[in-house]
């Protein structure tokens, strides 16, 4: 009696721990696919890039993005002017994720619009303070640019004249017809390039520098970078582009010279989030990586400009923003102005 007693409690405790372990085992499972279920999803591609700056230089930073973070990206290149007038025609169907490049003018346009998403990056403190950024985190500061002349050094040899020093020289006799630029409602450059005018003499002198300037054009081109490769093939003597554009050209074998008149005028290179696009948190690993060290270095290397991150190396031959004698300029003013100026500037010069 004693033994069936004891061997029905030693029945009773197998069951017992049986039933414990697979309670056991039930809520650990079940707080594992809790867990899982409260996890955020791996963040995946594709991201689509709006980038205003060279082809070859967005095609190997995406390749380096996707190396880093396994986020696939896409992207469409055109000028600054004309990413910023897509954004706002997409605003009710927004179609990319970030702009890239392009002067902060423009996300500051956009920013004003509505049109960018506020994402405060763990980067962005690391960017040296004088370039950040918008301080909300609408758009953040990756390089910077000052304007120069590019002038084909055997150009000016056969024709005999002296380069260029001056934004005044620019109205000489000599040059008239030899000069290059970009329409300012295409491209951040031209842009920065009438507002300059505007910064160094005032708004009445400014625009009547302007309407002279207008004579001695050749021709306007929709892209920036564009006039620095046409006085390197001799089209013209002289094009009025970012400093960095007529480096790469010099670098790569062509007769141009870099001149950086005084009172010149500059940029800090944006990048921002596109509010409501296709891909958002995709976005945010991106604007991450592009502020980084990596990215800067890389960006830097191909492109001649100058990182807003101090521990990121110049390229021999780049001459440091504080070398250049500057305008001040009031980037939130172009901003705000942004509309007003290019009207004024078509109705002036009939382009």
């Amino acid at each position: 009696m004693i033994k069936k007693i004891l061997r029905s409690k030693s029945g009773i405790t197998k069951a017992l721990a049986i039933g414990i372990a697979a309670i056991v085992v039930i809520a650990a499972v079940s707080a594992g696919i809790y867990f899982w279920m409260l996890a955020p999803a791996p963040v995946k591609g594709p991201v689509m890039v709006y980038g205003a700056i060279h082809e070859f230089e967005i095609e190997r930073m995406l390749d380096d993005f996707k190396k880093a973070t396994g986020i696939t990206a896409d992207y469409i290149r055109l000028s600054a002017g004309e990413l910023t007038a897509r954004i706002r025609a997409e605003k009710d169907r927004p179609m990319a994720d970030i702009f890239l490049g392009g002067p902060n003018t423009y996300h500051e346009t956009l920013r004003l619009d509505g049109l960018l998403e506020k994402y405060i990056s763990p980067i962005g403190a690391e960017i040296d303070k004088r370039y950040h950024s918008d301080p909300e985190g609408y758009w953040y500061g990756f390089y910077l640019g000052a304007i120069a002349f590019a002038v084909n050094k055997d150009w000016i040899k056969a024709k005999k004249l002296v380069a260029p020093k001056t934004w005044d020289d620019l109205l000489k006799p000599e040059f008239k017809g030899e000069i290059m630029m970009a329409f300012p409602y295409t491209s951040g450059t031209a842009y920065t390039i009438v507002c300059t005018q505007l910064f160094r003499l005032g708004e009445d002198a400014g625009w009547k520098y302007i309407a002279e300037l207008d004579k001695q054009i050749k021709y306007y081109h929709k892209s920036g970078a564009a006039p620095a490769r046409i006085a390197a093939a001799g089209e013209v003597g002289i094009g009025i582009v970012f400093g960095h554009d007529a480096l790469k050209v010099a670098g790569a074998g062509y007769p141009l010279s870099v001149v950086y008149p005084p009172d010149t005028g500059w940029e800090i290179g944006g990048v921002s989030i596109i509010k409501g696009g296709p891909n958002t948190e995709a976005a945010k690993k991106f604007i991450d990586w592009v502020l980084g060290k990596d990215a800067g270095q890389i960006h830097t290397d191909l492109s001649f400009r100058i990182s807003t991150r101090p521990d990121v190396k110049m390229r021999p031959g780049t001459v440091p923003l504080k070398d250049i004698k500057l305008v001040k300029f009031d980037f939130k003013w172009t901003a705000e102005q942004y509309d007003a100026i290019i009207a004024k500037w078509k109705a002036l010069t009939g382009k």
